[in-house]
C-alpha cells in the first residue's frame, strides 16, 4: 500500500546565467575635514610672546638688588644663590614657554603639557627665590613666610593661567593632535 514516488526530471536546455553587477547609488553627504579651532593658535601665540618677553627680562635680574633694603632701611645685597635660582628658573620657564607656545600654534597637545611644566618651574623658582630674599633680610621666619605666601598666591595665578591654556583641550574636537 505504499505509493512509489514518481521520478522527477528537469527538462530544457542548459544556459549560463550571467550576474550583472548592479550599482546602488546612495545619497552621501560630502566628507568635510574637521576645522581646527583657532583658540589653540591664538593662545599659543600669546604664550610665545609672553615667554619671549620673560626671556628678554631675565638678564635684568642682576639689577634686582639695587635699592633693596631691610626693614630698618639698611641696604642689603642678595646672595648669589638668589641670582642663580632666579636666572636659571627664569631661563628654563621662558624657554619651555616658547617651545610649548610654538607647539601649541601647530595644534600639538604636547605644547600644552610643556607650558604646564613651564608654570611649575616658574612657581617653584618663585617660592625658592622668596625664601632666599627673606633670609637676606636677616629673618628666616620672614623668608619662610614670603615663600609660603608666594606659593599660595602663585598656585591660584597659575591655576587660572592653566585653565586658559587648557581651553583647546576642553573644546570638543578642536583639532589638537
Amino acid at each position: 500500500m505504499e505509493e512509489q514516488p514518481e521520478p522527477f526530471t528537469l527538462e530544457g536546455d542548459p544556459s549560463v546565467i550571467s550576474n550583472e553587477q548592479t550599482t546602488v547609488f546612495v545619497n552621501q553627504a560630502p566628507v568635510l575635514p574637521v576645522q581646527k579651532n583657532k583658540a589653540a593658535e591664538v593662545i599659543g601665540w600669546l604664550v610665545l610672546i609672553w615667554s619671549g618677553f620673560g626671556l628678554l627680562m631675565v638678564p635684568f635680574t642682576i639689577f634686582s638688588d639695587f635699592g633693596a633694603t631691610d626693614f630698618d632701611g639698611n641696604p642689603i645685597s642678595y646672595p648669589t644663590s638668589y641670582f642663580v635660582v632666579t636666572i636659571l628658573t627664569g631661563l628654563a620657564s621662558s624657554i619651555m614657554g616658547i617651545i610649548g607656545g610654538w607647539k601649541m600654534t601647530k595644534y600639538e597637545k604636547q605644547g600644552i603639557w610643556i607650558i604646564f611644566g613651564s608654570f611649575a618651574v616658574s612657581w617653584a623658582g618663585g617660592m625658592v627665590s622668596q625664601f632666599i630674599v627673606g633670609d637676606a633680610m636677616g629673618s628666616a621666619e620672614l623668608g619662610a613666610g614670603l615663600g609660603i605666601m608666594s606659593g599660595v598666591c602663585g598656585i591660584f595665578c597659575y591655576a587660572i593661567c592653566g585653565v586658559i591654556v587648557a581651553i583647546p583641550l576642553m573644546l570638543s574636537d578642536g583639532g589638537m593632535e
